[in-house]
């Protein structure tokens, strides 16, 4: 530790290094030379928790603290001690100064923010830094050092710079289009070179394969770096192509300029990367235009640039939808003018076009209405033919007179009228209309205190229009027509009792072509120029026009019109007062409402003959609704009706076969009198056909989507109408027809007795449910919802998903016993329930799945009573297994007792020995069959088959039967050929088949008896018969023999012993083989035959040895080499009757009697052989084998399982648990010996 040192308390970073530097060798000299104004100086600086550095001799020697290594960055440790004009020999220039500065006044001196370009990180960086300069004086009373408090400001000035940029960008006046919009915001970004050294904006264009240059900045020395256009598979300059695919903003470098210079930053260092940032519309994904913003070389590109960025993409995102905003509104404004202008002069030229066929047709017709002679029903037609010429001609003269006001062309002759004589002479053309709809003209015209200039022809179009319009909106009441001197001018007012117009509507009334829909009128009919026409009017005699009006109370229009002339243009003034024939006569306008008011028939027009379907007719137009019924009348029975309400109301009481319906009526229009019918089960399926003026394929999908069956536009023909109605009520003969079967067809679903329903489309909307369906899943309404709503809970049981599967792929499915559960009886959890069903799906004509239909039956109730026998099944195995085990228990050691004794010759009790043997392997052999019997009835049995000569099996199993073959003195026959009988068989058990009908002849046969075995072939079987000289079967026994637990009653009385299985099991693995068995006796006292059938095997078998008679032969003797062996068995006699056979067979036995004990055994010696019982209290024999499989030294021992389970499944869990035998209680002197040999075999 240097000397001098103790000063320094602080156990920081800087503390410690400043106790390692080596300060002999620097200026400062060592640390106990240093002046006190040092040490106090540093010791200040090491505890203060702020960033401190302390400069201190002529060198400028560095000393700081912890909080100042971040400053320094990779400068740290070398810095500790180094001369300041070394350490920041970047920013030197700048703060050197300052430091010479306080040393020679000895003033302090501080920055804010100071700009200081340092090489700390690698880079010459950008930074900001808030400081100052406090001297320090030494005991010379002179500046020893300076006291530096620093604080790193990079952040905030960047980050506000930043700020401002994006506000500046916010701010800037929208431009005129998007070219100059993106010019401005690359203006303000040539301002903030510091943050973005260069960039461009490029718009993608409509083709979408390349890009072209809006704006650039800051590339004027580089214009390679901003082509005017950049297709998309062009990698260079920049990656346009791959951002528009992927959407993200990616990172580029930036090319060399063909000098190999590159744009330089805000500090002449050249820019090696920028961002191409793609910009897309709010609401879209795909980019319009693509953002070059440069990469500052001076500063990181950290998460704050990187927010930035995506700050400056966002707000060019905004500036560029503002633009194309303003030019597509700019472009519809151009557009609408254009078409305003166009319309204007189509007009103009349809009306002069009009004008002169309209001349041709109305003179003629005043020629013929002329003429006296002319018949009455003629005449009828060519009224209809003047009323609507004149009505074209009137709306033909008001757009030939709007393109002409706006043209400019529109002539007028002013001259000075008593305008009240005038008005009042106008206004009672219209008296005789007026009432005859019952209602009030009042006309008060008062004379003007002077003469008013005007045009007699446009005041003309002014008043009548005026009362048309008020006429046709008022239902009752009265129409006023008041023309008053006020305020110097002559004021005209027209005004109503009528319905009146929404306030909201008030200020459009006057605008061309506007018509208020929805109000109460005599007619929806109508153009909408009239009251604008009478604004036009108005103007071009210097008045206004104003209107006022409550909904429900009536309308006022006033007119006001200067007097004298001064207003007017000289040249169109007349002094003179003429009275020249009317431009346009009264007629024109009172025509059309007078069929307003013609009378609708009350009754039908019938066509003469048989009786004709019903059509309603309904028009408010009188002229329009008497030519219709005209067309119609000849064919069907018609009804007129003037508007949609009336025509309701007549179909609820008499249903039409047609409706023939106008769209524009007043009280209830086209549409909602077919939404009406459409919605009262009575008229739904009423065939509508919609009549409309509105021509285009646009309307007549318009009306066909609004429920119409079909639309016809006007004007039409007598046959096109005709043959319209004519395919209507065919259509709905047919609908009605199809009705009808549906009808039929679903009365059958209603009474099938299966579940079925009928789902539409992709997502399973139910179309039908029939009562047995509903019932089924307790839901008593799904029509016209999904199955996912219905029945929510099949989702997650993947129902729905094969509802799916049927629809994409059209293949039925069946499912079979499934389980579904539901949620029934009101309980809020789905119950277990079981289902056989179909899904089969139902195809359109061209083939396509359009739904499905489901069938179902439930069969809970009979799975879940076999899921319940199945258990009592089990039950029963389990009890039976266990029987067999407790049985087998104390067997085994009574059987190796006596194994021991035979073994020991033991002469006294030998008759008592041989009886107890003979009744202990036949009690083995009754639980064998149980067992067997258990296994064959649950279907556990496998026949492991192989080709095998019968001759074979027939010499096993008279083996096995030969102890009570020669016990009982039987003379044995056995007459089958060695080779050419052979059949597929389980080796095992078609010698047991053999074995049990041996045994039974054997057992029901007298001592010395004839038992005979004899094979042969008989065609494609293999015949077996076991034939004895016996007890005989009665009669009655035959059909039950091979019942289970069935015995002859004679046997009872003659003590044969067995529990009525045998026969059993052989019949269960006869079938099993594919063969049959058959029993046959005379009757009691004549012997029994027992054939076996099975089917014969053609294949090729080894020879087997001859058999002609029988000849048993002893077993080798078993060679084994001694073994040590250790038995574990609960049972004790079982353990050391077990350890006596097997000493005595020459092996080293030792004997535990429970799991613990038998692993202390193992403990103490590991012998080669233990055979463990399975059934040990505590720790049971599969725990006792994994714990001895654990043991160190056990991998060579063997190790066997003895139990009184023997099932397959038993074997198997024996196996699993590390087992290499499984033996079977009781253990007989021959199954222990093949049991060793096995284990011997199985060692070496």
């Amino acid at each position: 530790m240097q000397q001098g040192i103790s000063f320094i308390t602080d156990d920081s970073e800087t503390g410690r290094l400043v106790s390692q530097v080596d300060w002999g060798s620097s200026p400062l000299g060592p640390m106990d030379a240093w002046p006190q104004s040092l040490k106090t100086s540093l010791s200040i600086c090491l505890a203060c928790r702020f960033p401190i550095i302390v400069w201190w001799g002529p060198d400028m020697v560095m000393l700081y603290n912890d909080d100042y290594i971040p400053v320094l960055g990779n400068k740290h440790p070398s810095a500790m001690g180094g001369a300041g004009r070394d350490v920041w020999a970047d920013v030197w220039p700048v703060v050197g100064p300052m430091l010479d500065d306080v040393v020679r006044t000895g003033k302090a001196a501080k920055a804010e923010d100071l700009l200081l370009l340092m090489r700390r990180n690698g880079y010459l960086e950008e930074t900001y830094f808030s400081f100052s300069y406090s001297p320090i004086l030494d005991e010379s009373g002179g500046v020893g050092g300076i006291f530096t408090p620093v604080i790193e400001t990079t952040e905030t000035v960047i980050g506000q710079r930043r700020v401002d940029t994006l506000r500046k960008l916010g701010s800037q006046p929208r431009g005129d289009d998007l070219a100059a919009a993106c010019h401005a915001a690359c203006n303000v970004l040539a301002e903030a070179a510091a943050d973005v050294p260069f960039g461009m904006l490029y718009a993608v264009e409509e083709d979408g394969r390349s890009v072209r240059l809006l704006s650039a900045f800051g590339v004027d020395r580089h214009p390679a770096l901003a082509p005017a256009r950049i297709a998309l598979d062009d990698a260079a300059p920049w990656p346009v192509g791959a951002v528009l695919e992927e959407r993200r903003i990616r990172i580029a470098p930036v090319p060399a300029g063909p000098d190999g210079s590159a744009p330089l930053g805000a500090w002449e260092k050249p820019v090696q990367q920028a961002k191409v940032i793609p910009i897309a519309l709010p609401g879209t994904e795909a980019p319009v235009a693509i953002v070059v913003a440069a990469v500052s070389p001076h500063r990181p590109l950290d998460a704050a640039y990187s927010s930035f960025y995506r700050l400056l993409a966002d707000q060019m995102q905004r500036t560029i939808s503002e633009a194309l905003s303003l030019e597509a509104e700019r472009q519809r404004m151009t557009a609408l003018a254009e078409l305003d202008a166009a319309k204007t002069t189509f007009f103009s030229n349809v009306s002069h076009e009009l004008r002169t066929p309209l001349t041709l047709m109305l003179g003629p017709i005043e020629e013929l209405l002329a003429d006296a002679g002319l018949p009455a029903a003629a005449r009828g037609q060519i009224l209809l033919l003047q009323r609507n010429g004149l009505r074209l001609l009137k709306l033909v003269n008001a757009l030939l007179d709007f393109s002409r006001i706006e043209a400019g062309r529109m002539r007028a002759s002013f001259e000075p009228l008593d305008l009240a004589a005038y008005t009042t002479e106008l206004a009672n053309i219209f008296r005789s209309v007026v009432e005859r709809a019952a209602l009030v003209l009042d006309i008060d015209c008062r004379a003007l205190p002077q003469p008013v200039y005007i045009d007699r022809g446009m005041w003309e179009k002014i008043v009548l229009n005026l009362l048309s319009n008020a006429f046709k909106f008022t239902l009752e009441g009265r129409i006023t027509v008041r023309l008053r001197h006020a305020h110097d001018r002559a004021t005209l007012q027209v005004s109503d009792t009528g319905v009146g117009i929404e306030a909201g509507q008030l200020p459009h009334v006057f605008e061309r072509f506007r018509r208020i829909e929805g109000t109460q009128a005599r007619t929806h009919e109508g153009t909408g120029i009239g009251l604008a026409l009478v604004r036009d009017l108005v103007s071009l005699h210097g008045g206004d026009i104003r209107i006022e009006s409550t909904p429900g109370a009536g309308t006022a229009v006033t007119v006001a019109l200067p007097y004298g002339a001064d207003h007017l243009p000289p040249e169109q003034v007349t002094e003179a007062p003429t009275r020249p024939p009317r431009a346009l006569r009264g007629d024109a306008y009172t025509a059309e409402p007078e069929t307003w008011l013609a009378p609708v028939r009350e009754d039908s027009i019938a066509p003469a003959g048989a009786s004709a379907a019903l059509a309603y007719v309904v028009d408010d137009n009188a002229d329009m609704r008497s030519y219709i019924t005209e067309l119609l009348a000849p064919h069907y029975t018609v009804r007129q009706f003037a508007n949609g309400a009336a025509a309701l109301a007549a179909a609820s009481k008499q249903v039409p076969d047609v409706v023939v319906s106008d769209v524009m009526m007043p009280v209830l229009n086209g549409y909602e009198l077919l939404d009406a019918m459409r919605k009262d089960p009575q008229l739904h399926a009423v065939p509508v056909l919609l009549l409309s003026a509105r021509a285009g394929e646009d309307a007549r999908v318009s009306g066909i989507e609004a429920g119409a069956d079909d639309y016809l536009e006007k004007p039409f023909s007598r046959r096109e109408l005709v043959a319209k109605v004519d395919h209507l009520l065919l259509r709905a003969r047919v609908r009605t027809m199809e009705s009808e079967q549906a009808s039929y067809i679903q009365s059958i679903f209603e009474q099938a007795p299966v579940a079925i329903a009928i789902l539409r489309g992709p997502q399973h909307v139910y179309e039908l449910a029939n009562p047995l369906y509903r019932q089924l899943v307790d839901r008593p309404n799904p029509i016209g919802k999904p199955v996912r709503e219905v029945l929510p809970e099949l989702e997650e049981q993947g129902i729905v998903g094969l509802l799916d599967e049927v629809y994409r792929s059209g293949e039925p499915y069946l499912g079979r016993s499934m389980r579904v559960d539901l949620k029934r009886g009101g309980v809020p959890l789905a119950r277990e329930g079981y289902f056989d069903f179909v899904f089969q799906p139902l195809r359109r004509a061209d083939g396509s799945v359009e739904g499905i239909a489901v069938v179902a039956y439930e069969v809970s109730e009979a799975i879940m009573a076999r899921q319940a026998a199945e258990v009592a099944s089990r039950a029963k195995d389990e009890f039976m297994a266990m029987l067999g085990h407790e049985l087998r228990n104390p067997l085994a050691p009574i059987m190796t007792a006596l194994q021991l004794m035979k073994l020991r010759n033991v002469r006294e009790g030998e008759n008592e020995r041989a009886i107890i043997e003979r009744q202990a392997q036949h009690l083995v052999g009754l639980v064998d069959d149980l067992l067997d019997v258990a296994r064959v009835a649950r279907g556990k049995v496998e026949l492991r088959k192989e080709p095998l000569e019968l001759a074979t099996i027939v010499t096993s199993a008279v083996e096995t039967a030969s102890p009570l073959l020669e016990e009982r003195q039987h003379l044995l026959q056995i007459d089958v050929p060695p080779r050419g009988l052979v059949v597929s068989a389980d080796r095992h058990r078609l010698g047991q088949v053999i074995g049990n009908l041996l045994t039974n002849a054997a057992k029901y046969s007298d001592n010395g008896s004839r038992i005979t075995v004899k094979g042969w072939r008989n065609d494609g079987e293999i015949v077996l018969e076991v034939k004895d000289t016996g007890n005989g079967i009665p009669a009655d026994m035959l059909p039950h023999i091979f019942e289970m637990f069935y015995q002859d009653r004679q046997t009872l009385a003659r003590a044969r012993g067995g529990l009525g299985l045998g026969l059993t099991i052989v019949r269960s693995l006869i079938e099993l083989h594919g063969g049959a068995v058959s029993a046959f006796s005379e009757g009691p006292g004549m012997g029994s035959a027992f054939t076996v059938r099975l089917p014969a095997y053609e294949g090729l078998v080894e020879q087997p040895a001859a058999v002609n008679s029988p000849h048993f032969r002893p077993r080798d003797a078993a060679v084994v080499q001694p073994l040590s062996i250790l038995v574990v068995d609960d049972n004790v006699d079982a353990a050391r009757t077990l350890q006596d056979l097997l000493q005595s067979m020459g092996h080293r036995v030792s004997i535990a009697f429970d799991g613990p004990s038998g692993l202390r055994a193992l403990q103490a010696s590991i012998p080669d052989v233990a055979i463990l019982d399975i059934g040990l209290p505590g720790m049971d024999g599969y725990e006792l084998a994994r714990r001895i499989k654990a043991m160190a030294g056990t991998a060579d021992m063997r190790l066997v399982a003895l139990t009184g389970y023997g099932q397959d499944i038993d074997r198997m869990r024996t196996a699993a648990a590390g087992f290499h035998l499984h033996a079977v209680k009781p253990l007989t002197f021959e199954k222990l010996e093949q049991l060793l040999e096995a284990v011997a075999r199985a060692s070496s």
